[in-house]
């Protein structure tokens, strides 16, 4: 028999109405499995789940126990008990004895992860994902159906339009959810450093290696790695990647030995790999084994209407508690702008406004996000090349376009297409402080 799931210490939950019940949503309620197309319509007095023949669900997940869990109505409320199962059951992400359900509850047990669908669809807000836009909604499905598949995931989108928190999301939507979580800028990383960085190294394996260092791999194991940026990964070291996800297994630089890993990895780019690979600047073995499964994330200027629900919400967590008037005017004009750099250039013009906010209660309007947000200019501007060195191109061409952005940096990257972080690094290379 399988050993028992690891867990993280918990507190045993009894709460008899803390969400929302089948009969608020007018119809009875389904219990979905996810990451497949199984769907039990919630019918009869109880739904029993486990792996023993006579169960309601019967599933074949190993970490389940024959009778798992059951689902009942009592009082007019949902309520899903567990039965003393070996592994625990949990609702949204608390292990419990028993508590109240509703529309769009998470409910795992062993491996397996179930939701209780109705007529509403899950909440927007859930992973972070703030939105009413047909996309968004679509997104948060996606992550709870991808949750439980150990497949690799690739994510592509603009700058800023939350990559790393949909990672997040996959990961907390997971059975793996009690490992960690290991980002890893792969732009970032001086390539010199890349293989280090990813398998780890033993002392005196190179100049500079003092003592021995745990890869991302190793730092991950038990849960997910998060690649951002991943087309910037050198050629070079790609197929060493290719093989580590092959074969679970890493080799630190300098040392013969093999070390098992167990990592699910998601990776994030805002270039279309597809293209890359064909262009031979991507490895095509390698963006097939990485885009198992695609999201793409909807930029922000396809979903206007979502704009004043993620200003409010910035607003919030910004200034908790805070007295803050929004200007009809500003909320259209908000929702007109292009915004290049997505959602994280819109929570930057909220922080820029309530800067100039000095008042508990204060009015904000157009004017003040007009007069703060830099204008976007049209294309790269261009900058002369002849018998000039590729430092002094780079210099030029990076000064000419944040002077052109009024100084923002994300907005400057974004239309040079550098990704952000190795702009930044660029930036401090060339000794580009102010501009």
């Amino acid at each position: 028999m399988p050993e028992p799931l690891s867990a993280p210490p918990t507190t045993h939950l009894t709460q008899e109405a803390a969400t929302p019940t089948a009969s608020d949503h007018g119809r009875p309620l389904a219990l979905r499995v996810l990451g497949s197309n199984r769907v039990l319509q919630l019918a009869g007095p109880e739904c029993s789940v486990g792996t023993a023949r006579g169960n309601t669900l019967v599933l074949s997940d190993p970490y389940v126990s024959k009778r798992h869990c059951a689902l009942y109505e009592a009082d007019g409320a949902l309520l899903v008990q567990d039965l003393s199962s070996r592994n625990g059951t949990w609702v949204n992400d608390v292990r419990v004895d028993r508590c109240a359900v509703g529309a769009g509850a998470r409910i795992v047990v062993g491996r397996t992860a179930l939701q209780l669908v109705g007529e509403a669809p899950p909440s927007p807000g859930r992973f972070g994902l703030v939105g009413e836009h047909p996309s968004v909604r679509r997104l948060v499905e996606s992550i709870e159906r991808l949750g439980t598949c150990r497949q690799p995931v690739l994510i592509q989108g603009e700058t800023g339009t939350g990559k790393e928190l949909v990672a997040r999301g996959l990961h907390e939507a997971s059975a793996w959810r009690a490992g960690p979580f290991e980002p890893l800028n792969c732009g970032a990383i001086p390539r010199e450093l890349a293989e280090s960085e990813l398998f780890g190294h033993v002392a005196g394996a190179f100049t500079g290696a003092g003592r021995e260092r745990r890869g991302a791999f190793e730092r991950a194991d038990g849960g997910t790695l998060f690649l951002d940026e991943v087309g910037e990964m050198p050629l070079e070291l790609q197929p060493k990647l290719l093989r580590v996800l092959e074969e679970g297994v890493v080799q630190r630089i300098g040392e013969d030995r093999r070390r098992p890993v167990s990592v699910r990895v998601v990776a994030a780019t805002n270039r279309e790999l597809a293209v890359e690979a064909e262009r031979g600047r991507f490895r095509l073995d390698l963006y097939h084994r990485i885009a198992v499964e695609v999201l793409r994330l909807p930029p922000l200027r396809d979903r206007p209407e979502d704009i004043p629900l993620l200003v409010r919400h910035f607003l919030e967590l910004e200034a908790p508690g805070g007295n803050v008037a929004l200007d009809p005017r500003l909320l259209e004009g908000l929702r007109q702008q292009s915004w290049p750099g997505n959602v994280r250039e819109l929570r930057n013009v909220v922080r820029r406004m309530l800067d100039r906010c000095y008042e508990p209660a204060s009015e904000l309007d157009l004017e003040t996000l007009l007069e703060r947000a830099p204008a976007r200019p049209a294309e790269p501007g261009l900058v002369a090349c002849l018998g000039r060195s590729m430092r002094e191109i780079r210099r030029d061409a990076y000064l000419v376009n944040l002077r052109a952005c009024g100084g923002n940096r994300s907005a400057a990257a974004s239309i040079l297409e550098v990704p952000k972080s190795t702009f930044f690094d660029h930036l401090r290379e060339l000794g580009i402080d102010e501009v």
